[in-house]
C-alpha cells in the first residue's frame, strides 16, 4: 500500500496547459476515482504516476519519496488498461506468468502466486485456455490478474470497463470493489462515467480543463457541490440550476421536487408545470417539465402523470441550493442568511 501525493504538477502539451499547478493527495489504501469530461486530463495525471508521461513541472511522491523521474519498472506500480493488453497467443496462466518471468520470481513462488490471483479472478478453471476462446469480461479478468500477481503498492486503471456492454459492466464493477476490499491495495481508477465513480470510489476527484473542482467521498460531491459543475456533472439527470434573482443561482436536485394536482402553499419554491415527457423506469419516472423558470427534471418513485398534463412543482426548503453568478457555492451558515436568501425566492414568486 501507498500514498500518493502530486505537488504543483503542470502538464503542457504542444504548448497548451492540460494540468495546471494541480495539488492532491491520494490516500493509502483507498479507492481513488479520477472523474471528469474527456479531455480533463484525469488519464494525464493517471500517466504522470506511473511515469509513463513525466510532468512538465511538479512532483510525484510515493510514501514520502520523489519518484518524479523514476522509471517506470522501478515504481512498484501496475497499471490496467481498457484495452487489456494481452497476448493471444499465449494461455491466461501464460499470460499472467509473463511479467514475474521478466522479474525472474523463482517458479515455485510464481505458482504460488498465479493460483492465489486465479482464484481471486475466477480464472482457475481457464487457465490453459487462450484468450481467444473467451469472453470479453473474462479477458478483463486475466488483466487484472496479471497486475494482482505482481503484488504492487498502487493499481492504476485507465477505464478497464469501457469496453464490456452494461450487464458485464455493472458485473466486474462490483467484482473491482469486493477485490480491492480483499487487497486492501490503493487503487486509482480513471473514468469518464459519474455512475460508476459513484458507485466504486471512497474517494471521487472530478477534475475539468486540468484543474480539480471538487474531492471527497460520493456523498459529499452529490448532497454538497461546491460548484455548478459538480452540482451538475455528478448525478443522472443532473442538478436543476436556474437564474432566480440577478446574479444568484439557485439549485436542487431532481428527486427532491415534488409534483401534484394543487399547489403546496408551504413550499419556498413552487411554480405552476407541464408534463412534456414521462420516462417509466421501473422504480421510478423521471420527468421533464417546462415552468417559468425553463425546463426542469423531477424524478419521482410515482407515475401519475403523462405528457401535456398541467400540474404545479415545489420544493421544500431545505433541499435549495445557492450559487453565485460564477457558478460557486454559496453557503449560508447561519439560519438568518438562509431565511434571507428563501425570502428572495418567496419575493419572486408569481405563480
Amino acid at each position: 500500500m501507498a500514498e500518493i501525493k502530486l505537488h504543483h504538477v503542470s502538464k503542457i502539451f504542444n504548448q497548451v496547459r492540460v494540468i495546471d499547478s494541480l495539488d492532491l493527495v491520494i490516500p493509502d489504501g483507498k479507492f481513488t476515482v479520477l472523474v471528469g469530461p474527456s479531455g480533463c486530463g484525469k488519464t494525464t495525471l493517471l500517466r504522470m504516476i506511473a511515469g509513463l508521461g513525466p510532468a512538465t513541472s511538479g512532483q510525484v511522491l510515493m510514501d514520502g519519496q520523489d519518484i518524479t523521474d523514476l522509471d517506470p519498472g522501478k515504481r512498484d506500480i501496475a497499471m490496467v488498461f481498457q484495452n487489456y493488453a494481452i497476448y493471444p497467443m499465449m494461455t491466461v496462466r501464460d499470460n499472467i506468468d509473463f511479467g514475474l518471468k521478466n522479474r525472474k520470481v523463482p517458479k515455485a513462488e510464481r505458482q504460488r502466486r498465479i493460483a492465489e490471483v486465479a482464484r481471486m479472478t475466477g480464472l482457475t478453471e481457464l487457465l490453459d485456455r487462450r484468450p481467444s476462446t473467451l469472453s470479453g469480461g473474462q479477458r478483463q479478468r486475466i488483466a487484472l490478474a496479471r497486475a494482482m500477481v505482481k503484488q504492487p503498492k498502487v493499481f492504476l486503471m485507465d477505464e478497464p470497463l469501457s469496453n464490456l456492454d452494461a450487464k458485464l459492466r455493472n458485473s466486474m464493477r462490483s467484482e473491482l470493489i469486493e477485490m480491492h476490499k480483499n487487497l486492501g491495495t490503493t487503487f486509482v481508477y480513471v473514468t469518464h462515467d459519474q455512475v460508476e465513480a459513484m458507485a466504486m470510489a471512497d474517494m471521487i476527484v472530478l477534475i475539468n480543463k486540468g484543474k480539480i473542482m471538487q474531492k471527497g467521498n460520493p456523498r459529499e460531491l452529490y448532497n454538497d457541490p461546491d460548484n455548478t459543475f459538480t452540482a451538475q456533472f455528478m448525478g443522472t439527470p443532473p442538478m436543476n440550476v436556474f437564474s432566480c434573482d440577478g446574479k444568484i443561482q439557485m439549485g436542487f436536485r431532481p428527486e427532491r421536487a415534488e409534483l401534484s394536482r394543487t399547489e403546496n402553499g408551504k413550499a419556498v419554491y413552487r411554480r405552476k408545470a407541464r408534463i412534456i415527457t414521462c420516462e417509466m423506469l421501473g422504480s421510478e419516472t423521471v420527468y421533464k417539465v417546462e415552468t417559468g423558470d425553463g425546463i426542469m427534471m423531477v424524478k419521482s418513485r410515482e407515475c401519475e402523470f403523462e405528457a401535456g398534463e398541467e400540474c404545479h412543482l415545489s420544493v421544500p426548503d431545505e433541499f435549495v441550493l445557492f450559487f453565485d453568478g460564477e457558478g460557486q457555492r454559496i453557503r449560508l451558515e447561519t439560519e438568518e442568511n438562509r431565511e434571507a436568501y428563501l425570502r428572495r425566492i418567496r419575493g419572486e414568486y408569481h405563480g
